[in-house]
């Protein structure tokens, strides 16, 4: 974990580990490891490792001639040079991932916390390309180069033709950074230069991508899920295991409840919505609520079912697919069996329509709701499944139990309440909801659909 740089950002600075450096025979372990299990990728990061120069070299023989095919290498560069670079070749080293920090050799410094890093970092940089060792670029974007990233791929693309990949993350409030907070970045800026920065990329045959430690999907990666790890990850395995493995450190806020990418964004570090209050985070898309007049399930990879006036679900026809990201559940009540199927046909979203009075008779609906709560409690922002609820209030007596039936919802773990109907009296509703719990979501809805068990029960 020793590094010569003392970048004032980093994550995993080494007065956080009490043992800065493995002893040899573990690491020589850990990579007999890597072979015996047939993998074929190894990365060897840090700190710095090109500071352990013998110890680098003989780790990246070992694993090559153990049959490991690639072997990347994440530094800062600074201390490669020709020599270096051409050993590390000959040893096994496939790729480097260098933290270039900005195309301004200043600022450059500034981040490393090094005076001349700059002209180190290129020196090393093209080193490694002449040594044919393929280059990927990552330079973490602060609050000093967020308006900058656009002009920075127009300097790789200028100053080293050969790279083609550019891996955008930005500073997350750990390690130093947790003591460095205004380094965060302002997503509202980088949301309108990512786009420009993508544009230039692609003109440019650079491959632009938006890694875990980079920015939620909604700041400029909207239209360009494909190059999201985050993305990439859910849609292989992110309903099936533990989400993306985010360890809990990314949360999503109510903004971000009904975005469309939500069961692929892990949303954004906790802190950032403390310290820079979620400036710039907005959904591109808000999946409708199902009793919404004239909501849509046209919606990309969006899907809406429903259940019977039993809340029996029905099986939906298809089987859900990596990219259906949005699959609602209609129903008017939960039955004791719905834990199981929710999570069973991967359901991202329950909605309940009911009656103030009904829900707050139906014990079981109250019963299951708790066990569901209980179930994905703990889980990823983009795995767990929300829960709402429309209570249809037209009639004075369900006006008089609305505030109780919304206050039991909210208890429950209900993401938001929608109340239906056109009486004044509701809006008096959503307002003591509001004084009570200020951070509820909770409005009241004029115009809405007909309920389809309604339909089928009248047929």
């Amino acid at each position: 974990m020793a590094c010569n740089e003392k970048c004032p950002f980093c994550n995993v600075p080494v007065e956080d580990y009490e043992e800065r450096t493995p002893p040899m025979d573990r690491l020589v372990h850990q990579v007999d490891q890597w072979v015996e299990a047939g993998e074929q990728t190894l990365t060897i990061s840090g700190g710095e490792p090109t500071l352990y120069r013998k110890k680098l070299i003989q780790l990246t023989e070992r694993a090559r001639k153990g049959g490991i095919r690639f072997i990347e290498l994440q530094t800062n560069a600074t201390l490669i040079d020709e020599s270096f670079a051409q050993e590390l070749a000959e040893a096994g080293v496939t790729s480097a991932f260098v933290s270039l920090l900005s195309d301004i050799p200043e600022l450059h410094d500034e981040l490393a916390g090094l005076s001349g890093a700059f002209d180190l970092c290129i020196r090393g940089i093209d080193a490694l390309l002449a040594a044919g060792i393929r280059v990927a670029l990552n330079p973490v974007t602060a609050e000093q180069t967020e308006a900058r990233i656009d002009q920075f791929v127009t300097f790789v693309a200028e100053r080293f033709p050969e790279i083609r990949s550019i891996s955008l993350s930005a500073v997350q409030p750990h390690g130093r950074a947790a003591r460095n907070l205004n380094l965060l970045p302002d997503y509202a800026v980088l949301s309108e230069r990512v786009p420009v920065a993508r544009s230039l990329a692609e003109s440019a045959n650079i491959e632009l991508l938006n890694p875990y430690c980079g920015l939620p999907l909604c700041i400029g990666w909207k239209d360009d899920l494909e190059h999201c790890v985050e993305v990439f990850e859910a849609e292989r395995g992110g309903f099936d295991t533990p989400g993306l493995n985010n360890l809990g450190n990314k949360s999503q806020s109510t903004v971000c409840h009904r975005c469309a990418l939500r069961t692929t964004c892990g949303g954004a570090w906790h802190a950032y919505w403390s310290i820079r209050e979620g400036s710039g985070i907005s959904p591109p898309q808000i999946i409708p609520f199902p009793w919404e007049k004239g909501s849509s399930a046209e919606l990309i990879s969006f899907s809406l079912h429903h259940a019977n006036e039993k809340g029996e679900i029905e099986r939906p026809s298809n089987a859900p697919q990596a990219s259906e990201r949005n699959r609602w559940l209609w129903t008017p009540r939960l039955s004791r069996t719905a834990p199981s199927s929710v999570l069973r046909q991967r359901f991202t979203d329950i909605a309940i329509d009911t009656s103030p009075s009904a829900f707050l008779a139906d014990r079981e609906s109250l019963k299951v709701a708790r066990q569901l709560a209980r179930e994905v409690q703990g889980w990823q922002p983009q795995r767990r499944v929300r829960l709402w609820i429309a209570f249809r209030a037209e009639s004075v007596d369900e006006m008089r139990v609305s505030e109780r039936a919304c206050q039991l919802a909210f208890a429950l773990g209900a993401s938001g309440v929608r109340l239906l109907g056109s009486s004044p009296a509701l809006a008096g509703t959503v307002h003591a909801i509001h004084m009570q719990l200020p951070l509820a979501d909770c409005e009241q809805t004029l115009a809405f659909r007909a309920r389809p068990w309604d339909r089928e029960n009248k047929g």
